[in-house]
């Protein structure tokens, strides 16, 4: 089964294959464009009223790195395992857990709450 985390680092390691690749064909690797500026509509994996410096998995992962949805098939199920490894290493560092609303698309099956973690923390478990 396919995590969360796997999907970020095939995605990390294909963009700096890319970018080999590039440099060896001879040309030079440039940055994308910068964004057009437009309004974007709230993702539906977002939960509402999140604290400042804390984040769902699903939330976390629509703002950091959208591409990963693409590679996942079921992604609350595929995210569990972060959410578990988020959880011990929360408790076990003694760092709070803090219970959110769900987003819309997980309320229509049953799911109402979800826990945010602290956004470092996230980031750590998407390095790891």
């Amino acid at each position: 089964m396919m995590t969360a985390v796997h999907a970020v680092q095939i995605i990390h390691h294909l963009s700096q294959i890319a970018e080999a690749l590039t440099v060896m064909s001879g040309g030079s690797f440039k940055p994308a464009a910068p964004p057009a500026q437009a309004e974007i509509p709230a993702s539906p994996w977002d939960s509402p009223n999140v604290p400042n410096e804390y984040d769902t998995v699903l939330g976390y992962f629509s703002k950091m790195l959208p591409s990963a949805f693409d590679m996942m098939s079921e992604p609350v199920a595929d995210t569990q395992r972060d959410g578990f490894w988020l959880t011990h290493q929360a408790a076990r560092r003694g760092i709070k857990v803090v219970k959110v609303a769900a987003p819309e698309a997980l309320i229509d099956s049953g799911i109402t709450e979800l826990n945010a973690y602290p956004v470092s923390l996230l980031a750590e478990r998407i390095a790891a």
